[in-house]
């Protein structure tokens, strides 16, 4: 496999859900990247809270949309890391997207392709992603996906794929860059 040139990145965020949201945080903290994002409150995860060791903020409501939603908002592109690109999250996370005009990709890592980091098929996805970054040129990275019940191992792969294409930037960004407002988010669902 060629050598891909990293793209530097100033901050991650994500939910902090299981998974790919905290396969993406994990890799932040152990590169020195800033790391934030929007959670439920009480930091309500699927295996009951959010550890502390991640540095995110809670929503006014225990509601997943609502983190999902800010994350985007706040962040300048999305990468969706999904065992299943159909379900729920996924579809929410990609109509989030499109409705902010948010740019996003979305990476198919079903169980056959897990383990296999250095297949065909992910080493295409390397070099799309890659070129995917340079083009929109993001400052805060929003990775969102699917939660490690629903694939396991998903959560180590997404911190090794991301260590493949990110670095450090080493610039000081803001984040968050606006206080959360929680309560018109909820105008697409009344």
């Amino acid at each position: 496999m060629i050598q891909l040139k990293k793209y530097k990145i100033s901050v991650i965020i994500s939910g902090g859900q299981t998974g790919a949201d905290r396969g993406a945080l994990d890799f932040a903290i152990k590169n020195g990247i800033k790391h934030g994002g929007w959670c439920p409150l009480g930091r309500k995860s699927e295996d009951k809270e959010i550890p502390s060791c991640y540095s995110l903020l809670e929503t006014t409501t225990f509601l997943y949309p609502a983190r999902t939603r800010m994350n985007i908002r706040d962040s300048d592109a999305t990468i969706i890391f999904s065992s299943d690109i159909n379900s729920k999250g996924s579809l929410l996370t990609t109509k989030f997207c499109i409705e902010m005009k948010k740019p996003y990709f979305t990476l198919l890592l079903d169980k056959k392709s897990l383990n296999k980091l250095n297949s065909d098929y992910l080493t295409n996805n390397y070099y799309k992603i890659s070129k995917w970054l340079n083009k929109i040129k993001p400052n805060i990275l929003n990775i969102a996906g699917t939660r490690e019940s629903h694939c396991p191992g998903i959560q180590k792969t997404v911190s090794k794929i991301l260590d493949k294409l990110l670095v450090n930037s080493g610039e000081t960004i803001e984040w968050p860059p606006r206080k959360p407002d929680t309560l018109d988010l909820f105008s697409s669902f009344l």
